[in-house]
């Protein structure tokens, strides 16, 4: 008899994991290689040369920024998707400390990059650095559609 709310079967869980986790095989002992780089990942949609499948002939478009306040932009949106990607991988592999330490080293980069953002070009969010004052200058500056590129 099941125990459980939903009524899975017990043994449902071991099946699933020997089924589908094994098919997600990437090397642990050797992330550091398999791992690309934050940019790479983002434009091709993949983080791990192992996993990744181009389809056909088709090349990922290079993401290009026009300035400086983009650049960190596409930077920041970047290490949000391979810190996602490590995420995910660290679901499965919650013991790999050489995952966790990169993921820890993507964060802190991010969190850098956030504070050079909002340092020059304003906060990203309600909690950003220049909230503090109650000075919501955010309405002052030009909206991204109303800038000439």
């Amino acid at each position: 008899m099941n125990n459980n709310f939903y009524e899975i079967p017990n043994d449902w869980y071991g099946e699933f994991n020997s089924t589908f986790m094994n098919q997600v095989n990437v090397p642990k002992s050797n992330l550091n290689a398999d791992l690309t780089d934050p940019k790479t990942a983002l434009e091709r949609g993949n983080g791990f040369n192992s996993l990744y499948d181009p389809y056909k002939n088709y090349k990922y478009r290079d993401i290009k920024a026009s300035n400086r306040k983009e650049e960190i932009l596409y930077s920041i949106l970047a290490h949000n998707f391979i810190l996602t990607d490590l995420d995910l991988y660290l679901d499965i592999n919650p013991n790999d400390n050489n995952a966790l330490n990169l993921y820890n080293k993507y964060l802190f980069d991010k969190n850098n990059l956030i504070g050079e953002y909002e340092k020059n070009y304003g906060p990203l969010t309600l909690g950003g650095l220049n909230i503090g004052n109650n000075n919501f200058n955010w309405d002052n500056a030009p909206w991204p559609w109303e800038e000439s590129k």
